[in-house]
């Protein structure tokens, strides 16, 4: 349960007081019944958490109302106080336990959305539960128990109330003639397959003739960092150091080798989209990151899946602590928009093997051009809306620290025009919610001192 408290602390601005706890202002115990005193100077908290065996793959759990909203307790409430184990429900949503126990894997190798406690509870994946119970505790602890309310996390910038961390995985760029063709015949039939867009099959349709005749469709990064200049946004670039299944790009590192260098004087950062079998088959993103280094001449601190592929959360974790990297951000659902740990910011996972936190930050991937094309042809709702609402819980609770992702936002080569559309409108809407568009490594040079006042990721440095 410190894990809990000190992420808590870190999202909401508090000094973790180990060496001296007299000095501490406010003071949480955690406890039973029998435990509990009478001190009107600290916050009883129930302990009502239970581990979760590994056979154990279920979540009794209920549903209450709290400040007006609806919030999923996995443990309820304490009988004699009414009050939830708070640290034991963020507890089980940022150790991703319910997950991490399931069997069921998709055609990818991966824990699939139906497998999640969002999908098997009927809970929407576009509410950041964890942040609502870390508010709930929040109010509890400045002494308004009798009052429901559920009061924000401050931000650790002055001026910038949310902070999102814009990134694109480089999936797919201009090598060759041969490899654009190739591209844009296959979303011909993504188009008529899985999208049912006529406008994606015709935009693409339409590149044949120029691809044929040299035009080079798919070369992006010279206008992305123009836009980012002009809209005032800096993203984190991930890239695939090698080739080494059919499902990886067909690109070398000496292909894209000038363009970033462009990307690192335009204040763009560039970092690892480990391969297709680096985790479940490879165990190893340290080989790959070398490589990347070699090309780059800059030091990889951290990385984002190829495919959000990996098959179990400690396995994933483990090759990013060996690999040294500061943070990740594959935690997100492939096919659905959303918060995968019920989290709008970003938090060390949970070491069970070791038991302590990881070394690293997991910056959640909450949206993805992708998985909001998926989740708006699902539901037949407008993806702007998907996108705005989901910002919109962030923003709700705190300051941020999560991930979008658009592949290519300057050419329907990924996904259709309208999709591509939201990340502009997202952007150009920034400036009313004070809100930033920034690198993950300029997230971690904001924000770590406040892990570290927490009594976390003290290996990792402030510097980008």
């Amino acid at each position: 349960m410190l894990y809990a408290f000190q992420v808590f602390a870190a999202i909401y601005g508090y000094r973790y007081e180990n060496a001296n706890p007299g000095a501490a202002t406010l003071r949480c115990i955690y406890g039973d019944a029998a435990e509990r005193g009478t001190s009107p100077y600290a916050l009883y908290i129930p302990a009502l958490y239970r581990a979760r065996d590994e056979r154990d793959h279920s979540a009794d759990g209920q549903t209450i109302r709290y400040a007006g909203e609806s919030m999923f307790l996995f443990f309820g409430t304490d009988t004699a106080t009414e009050r939830p184990d708070w640290l034991g429900e963020i507890f089980e949503w940022l150790s991703s336990s319910y997950e991490a126990n399931s069997t069921v894997r998709d055609s990818a190798g991966r824990i699939p959305y139906s497998a999640s406690v969002m999908s098997e509870r009927g809970l929407s994946p576009r509410k950041p539960y964890a942040n609502m119970i870390m508010a709930w505790l929040q109010n509890a602890l400045v002494g308004r128990i009798s009052h429901e309310a559920l009061p924000a996390a401050p931000s650790p910038i002055p001026g910038a109330a949310h902070l999102v961390v814009c990134s694109h995985d480089i999936d797919f760029y201009r090598s060759n003639r041969r490899a654009t063709l190739v591209r844009l015949f296959k979303n011909l039939a993504v188009a008529g397959l899985l999208y049912g867009s006529w406008p994606f099959f015709w935009s693409n349709l339409a590149r044949i003739p120029a691809a044929m005749g040299g035009r080079r469709a798919g070369d992006f990064l010279p206008a992305l960092f123009a836009a980012g200049k002009e809209h005032n946004f800096q993203s984190t670039l991930f890239v695939v150091a090698r080739h080494s299944h059919r499902r990886d790009p067909d690109y070398s590192l000496e292909d894209l080798a000038a363009r970033l260098k462009e990307a690192t004087a335009a204040g763009f950062t560039v970092d690892l989209h480990g391969t297709y079998l680096s985790i479940i088959e490879n165990s190893d993103l340290a080989a790959e990151a070398e490589t990347l280094e070699q090309c780059t001449g800059t030091k990889v601190r951290g990385g984002r899946q190829h495919w959000l592929r990996f098959d179990r959360h400690q396995k994933l974790f483990e090759c990013i602590e060996r690999a040294g990297f500061a943070f990740d951000s594959s935690l997100g659902f492939s096919d659905v928009a959303g918060f995968r740990s019920a989290a709008s910011f970003a938090f060390p996972p949970y070491d069970f093997g070791n038991e302590r936190p990881h070394t690293f930050l997991e910056i959640p991937l909450v949206i993805m051009d992708g998985n909001l094309e998926a989740t708006a042809r699902v539901t037949r709702e407008d993806p702007l809306k998907i996108a705005n609402e989901i910002l919109a819980e962030s923003r709700k609770y705190g300051w941020g620290g999560v991930s979008v992702l658009w592949h290519n936002p300057m050419e329907t080569l990924s996904v259709p025009r309208d999709i591509n559309n939201v990340f502009w409108q997202c952007l150009q809407n920034k400036a009313q919610f004070d809100e930033r568009w920034i690198t993950a490594e300029q997230l971690l040079s904001a924000s770590i001192h406040r892990y570290h006042d927490a009594g976390l990721l003290k290996g990792i440095s402030a510097d980008a």
